[in-house]
């Protein structure tokens, strides 16, 4: 494995960033493009209800099952070929997905993509790992953060504008530059960091964690719409979760090394990681909800409304390493995290003005998503950046479906209340993870 600098990183490892950056841009614009576009496609391809579903849905479940198996691939062959690899799926497959007239070839050229983005993020979170310095990797992750919080303030508006302008084909066909531009400069910029040791690639340990993350991601996409589906599939999803980690605790060479969850700081920033990203995706799917179901607003009207808080994304996550200066790591998270909660009961109270409260919601986002996931590989070694990464990645997905479903689902049993009870459940959910008291001890 390459050897993390023990000086500053160059020029050129910071170089390196420019197409990884580019990896994670192309994934947050096609997760959220895709839904102020859904309309046009319906329309234009004559989809049944459940087929539009699949479309939105089937791109990150697809992302979800094949993290850690990407990221054990990049352990093993190289994490920039891997990456390479996801960016030649992500121009073909979105090419041929453009092209199509098929709904199946569609729903399959998006779980493709899925699984080419997978390889992307993968590559690019272990790599960060285990090139940069702590201090470094702060910032770098809180590019990381700042970029994905762009794509998807952008995401929606451009899938609008697209949709409504030359077609909703081209947000697909908008991704095939940026892959192919990302592609040529990951070849020269990116270094192709590996373990040491090839890992042990365990029949039982890859198939039980498809099933796991498979059937976890889905129940959570459908519980609202399939509760007795969603219900029989998690539970199938939970049994194969057991089984993967009594299997990986069997193994000399785990696939997946689950001991690390002994480790009270990872363990601690990893329940942030998933209460942190479950709150902002609740935010973000409520207050659509909210404006379109409500007060009448478009798709699109909903998605410019939300720029705020995407906005604040970035913004959080660029700032964050230089927070740090006055605040030590953890004390910054909790004050981040309250701040997400302060905007989620704002929501909650005042919904007539959005503004102000997805600030601050935004915000503190931005800095728990960058602090968070620099907390990971701190608490761990260089040698374990794969594998943290792989499972960063899985709590961020968790974490997302989770707070839609949860939040979503109170959402709707709660009556016309509704909205402001599960955004104050999600702040309360938010602040429980801020009084959580990390050790700081490293692995």
């Amino acid at each position: 494995m390459t050897t993390p600098p023990q000086h500053r990183s160059s020029a050129r490892t910071w170089l390196a960033m420019v197409p990884m950056l580019l990896g994670v841009l192309i994934g947050a614009l096609a997760i959220s493009a895709t839904t102020t576009a859904l309309p046009a496609m319906r329309s234009d391809m004559h989809m049944t209800d459940a087929a539009a579903i699949w479309i939105v849905d089937i791109y990150p479940l697809a992302l979800a099952v094949t993290l850690v198996i990407a990221a054990r691939a990049g352990d093993q062959f190289g994490r920039r070929t891997v990456m390479m690899l996801g960016l030649v799926g992500f121009a073909a497959f979105n090419l041929i997905g453009g092209m199509t007239d098929s709904v199946l070839v569609l729903i399959i050229m998006r779980a493709l993509l899925g699984a080419s983005e997978a390889m992307v993020i993968a590559s690019v979170v272990s790599t960060i790992g285990a090139v940069f310095q702590p201090g470094e990797r702060v910032l770098a992750y809180g590019l990381w953060t700042a970029t994905f919080g762009a794509g998807s303030a952008f995401g929606p508006v451009a899938g609008g504008i697209l949709a409504e302008g030359p077609g909703w084909r081209w947000t697909l066909y908008g991704g095939i530059p940026l892959a192919i531009i990302a592609l040529l400069l990951a070849l020269f910029l990116v270094p192709n960091t590996r373990t040491a040791r090839a890992p042990h690639w365990d029949a039982l340990s890859i198939v039980t964690s498809i099933i796991a993350l498979g059937g976890l991601v889905y129940a959570l996409q459908h519980v609202a719409l399939e509760p007795v589906v969603a219900i029989v599939v998690g539970v199938i999803g939970a049994a194969a979760g057991v089984t993967f980690v009594r299997r990986q605790r069997q193994l000399s060479d785990p696939f997946i090394d689950v001991g690390l969850f002994r480790i009270r700081d990872f363990s601690i920033a990893y329940v942030r990681i998933i209460a942190g990203t479950g709150a902002s995706a609740a935010t973000v799917y409520l207050v659509s909800l909210h404006l379109q179901d409500a007060r009448g607003e478009t798709a699109l009207t909903a998605g410019f409304a939300l720029l705020p808080q995407a906005i604040m994304i970035a913004i959080g996550g660029v700032l964050a390493p230089t927070l740090l200066r006055w605040l030590s790591s953890n004390a910054l998270t909790v004050a981040a995290l309250a701040m997400q909660a302060i905007g989620l009961v704002w929501l909650a109270t005042d919904p007539a003005s959005l503004v102000g409260a997805l600030l601050f919601a935004g915000f503190g986002f931005g800095l728990i998503g960058t602090l968070t996931a620099a907390a990971l590989f701190d608490a761990t070694h260089p040698e374990q950046a794969g594998q943290v990464g792989a499972i960063q990645e899985v709590g961020f997905a968790l974490g997302s479906g989770l707070g839609v479903a949860v939040l979503g689902t109170i959402a709707l049993v709660a009556g016309t209340n509704g909205y402001a009870v599960a955004l104050v459940t999600g702040a309360a959910l938010v602040i429980a993870a801020a009084l959580l008291n990390p050790r700081l001890t490293r692995a």
